[in-house]
């Protein structure tokens, strides 16, 4: 479902402010797209924006120990990019919060650093970070352009 999630950013949410849901879920099903897949991810992005309107969901001071389920699907690098933004002062607390959160509702077992910048970049966009996201943006496409020399 990541890569519908990500598709779904790149061509439509980051782009196009209000969104006919109906219309784009009929243009995903045509390039192949499954139904349940579709609905799964507009619901991603729904919860995604509702956690992001609510700036309470942790104490700025507050220290998160992941549970065994989050250490498990998260890997070690990835979950390390993360403690990095955090540090850096590029996600506040209840964005690391959004972030797990929103992690977790991911039907898969597995989330990678690749991954996790895509998660990163999609919260800070929605949270109207967009300085933020624009760094996270640039290790994404570097990662990429140094993969392809």
């Amino acid at each position: 479902m990541l890569d519908l999630l990500i598709y779904l950013f790149e061509n439509y949410i980051s782009t196009k402010p209000k969104l006919n849901t109906n219309d784009i879920a009929l243009e995903l099903e045509e390039a192949g797209f499954n139904n349940k897949d579709i609905s799964s991810a507009f619901d991603w992005f729904n919860h995604l924006e509702k956690l992001s309107k609510n700036s309470s969901l942790t104490h700025k001071d507050s220290l998160r120990v992941l549970s065994q389920i989050e250490y498990e699907k998260i890997s070690e690098e990835a979950f390390t990019l993360l403690t990095f933004l955090m540090n850096a002062k590029i996600l506040n607390s209840t964005e690391f919060e959004i972030i797990l959160d929103q992690i977790m509702i991911l039907n898969q077992k597995y989330i990678n650093i690749e991954e996790m910048r895509w998660i990163v970049m999609m919260t800070l966009w929605k949270s109207g970070k967009e300085n933020s996201y624009l760094f996270v943006e640039d290790s994404i496409y570097q990662n990429k352009q140094a993969e392809l020399h």
